[in-house]
C-alpha cells in the first residue's frame, strides 16, 4: 500500500490554475491512504483540500487520515519542535510492509527542512517528493485563491487531466539535498530564524562563504541566547547605555518579525523603564534614589515614571509616552495571566514601536540607519550564500 504523509500549505489544495504540491504528489502517485497533518491556521482548508483530491478521478477514491492533533501557530515556525513532532507522526503510521511518501513542498519552511532532514538521517525507507511552482520559481506576488469557489478552481484547473505536467522531483541526489538545504538556510534567515539557520548551516558542506556565515551566525544566536549584545555592537565606540538600549529595542523589533507578539509585549514596558530611568537620572542626578528611599515599593515602575515627569514638568516626554502606557494594560495581560490577545490589541503593537523608537532616536542620538541592524545583517548572509 501506498501511504503519503503530507503538511498543508499555503498553496494547496489549487493555486494559480494548477495543483498545490499535496495534490499534485497525489495525482501522480495515486497513494492509497493520505495522512495529512493541518496547522491551527490551514485547518479551513480541510473540506476544499479533499474535495480536490477526489476529483482526481472516479475511479481514485483513497483513504484520506486527518492527523490529530493539529500543529499550533506558535510552533509551525520552529525547526526542533516541527523535526520532532513529524519524527512522530512518520514513525506512528510506519510500516514495513508499505512504501511511504513524503511531500517535501508544502508547509512552513521549518516543516519542510524537518521533513527533509528525517529523510535523509531516519532509518525508515520512504520516498520524499517536491514539487516546484509551474513557473519553476517562487511563489512570492502570485495570489491566493482561498476566496475562489473551489468547484470553479477544480473545473480551472490546469493540472486536472491525464496528460498533466508532472512536476514531481524525487530526492535521489546529493545536490538536491544540498540545494534544497540551501535554499531552506536562506529562508530562515529571510523569517529572521538565526537558531534554526545555524543548525542547517552546520549540516551543509563547505562552499565558498559558508564558513564566514557560520561565524555571524553562531555570534548572533549566542548573542541572543544570553540576551547579550552582537559582537558589531561591542565593537562600536558607545556608551554601554546606548548599546543596551538599541540592542534590546531590535531584539523587540525582531521578535515582532517572527511573529512572537507577546514576548515583545512584555519587552516593551522593561525597555521603555530603562531609557526613562536613565533620562532622569542624567537630568536630575540622585532624584531617584531619594524617590525610591521615599517609596515603600520594591522598584521604580512605568507609572511611577510618568508621575515624576509630570511632577518635573516634562511634558513632552510625557506625552511621546502615552501610547506605551495604553499598551502596558494588553501587556499586564500577557505577564500575569493566561488570557490570549485580541486582534485590536495586536494592532497597537505599531504605533507604540513607533513612540519608542523616536523617543530611542532623540534620547540617544541614533540614526534610522542604525535601527536597519538586522536588515543589513541578513543581506550580508545571503550575500554569503549565494
Amino acid at each position: 500500500m501506498k501511504v503519503l504523509i503530507s503538511a498543508v500549505g499555503n498553496t494547496d489544495p489549487i493555486r494559480n490554475f494548477h495543483d498545490g504540491a499535496l495534490v499534485h504528489i497525489a495525482r501522480k502517485y495515486h497513494p492509497d491512504k493520505i495522512i495529512i497533518v493541518f496547522s491551527e491556521e490551514l485547518i479551513c482548508k480541510k473540506d476544499d483540500i479533499e474535495k480536490v483530491i477526489r476529483s482526481i478521478d472516479s475511479q481514485y477514491v483513497p483513504e484520506i487520515v486527518y492527523h490529530e492533533p493539529i500543529i499550533l501557530n506558535n510552533e509551525v515556525h520552529i525547526f526542533d519542535t516541527m523535526f520532532d513532532q513529524f519524527d512522530a507522526i512518520i514513525r506512528e503510521y510506519y510500516t514495513k510492509d508499505d512504501e511511504f511518501i513524503l511531500n517535501l513542498s508544502s508547509g512552513t519552511p521549518q516543516i519542510k527542512s524537518a521533513l527533509f532532514v528525517l529523510n535523509r538521517l531516519s532509518e525508515i525507507n520512504v520516498k520524499a517528493v517536491q514539487v516546484p511552482s509551474p513557473e519553476k520559481k517562487s511563489n512570492a506576488g502570485v495570489g491566493h485563491d482561498d476566496s475562489e469557489d473551489i468547484d470553479a478552481l477544480i473545473d480551472t484547473n490546469i493540472d486536472n487531466k491525464r496528460d498533466f505536467v508532472d512536476r514531481t522531483i524525487e530526492d535521489t541526489s546529493e545536490k538536491f539535498k544540498q540545494g534544497l538545504m540551501k535554499k531552506t538556510l536562506r529562508d530562515f534567515i529571510k523569517k529572521y530564524d538565526y537558531k534554526a539557520s545555524l543548525e542547517l548551516a552546520n549540516q551543509l558542506p563547505d562552499f565558498s562563504g559558508l564558513k564566514e556565515a557560520r561565524k555571524k551566525l553562531q555570534d548572533i544566536v549566542d548573542a541572543l541566547d544570553r540576551q547579550d549584545i552582537p559582537q558589531t555592537f561591542k565593537n562600536r565606540k558607545w556608551s554601554d547605555e546606548k548599546k543596551k538600549v538599541l540592542n534590546a529595542y531590535l531584539t523587540i523589533e525582531l521578535q515582532k518579525e517572527r511573529g512572537n507578539f507577546s514576548e515583545g509585549l512584555i519587552r516593551i514596558k522593561n525597555l521603555t523603564e530603562f531609557i526613562l530611568g536613565d533620562y532622569i537620572e542624567n537630568r536630575y542626578p540622585g532624584f531617584l534614589d531619594n524617590y525610591a528611599n521615599d517609596s515603600v515599593k520594591y522598584y521604580i515602575g512605568i507609572w511611577d515614571y510618568d508621575k515624576i515627569l509630570q511632577e518635573k514638568r516634562e511634558w513632552i516626554l510625557h506625552n511621546k509616552i502615552k501610547p506605551i502606557l495604553r499598551m502596558n494594560k494588553t501587556r499586564n495581560t500577557i505577564a500575569h495571566k493566561l488570557d490570549s490577545l485580541d486582534s485590536e490589541e495586536l494592532k497597537q503593537l505599531g504605533p507604540v514601536l513607533k513612540a519608542l523608537k523616536g523617543l530611542i532616536k532623540e534620547q540617544y542620538q541614533l540614526t534610522e540607519k542604525d535601527f536597519n541592524f538586522y536588515k543589513d545583517f541578513n543581506k550580508e548572509l545571503l550575500e554569503l550564500l549565494k
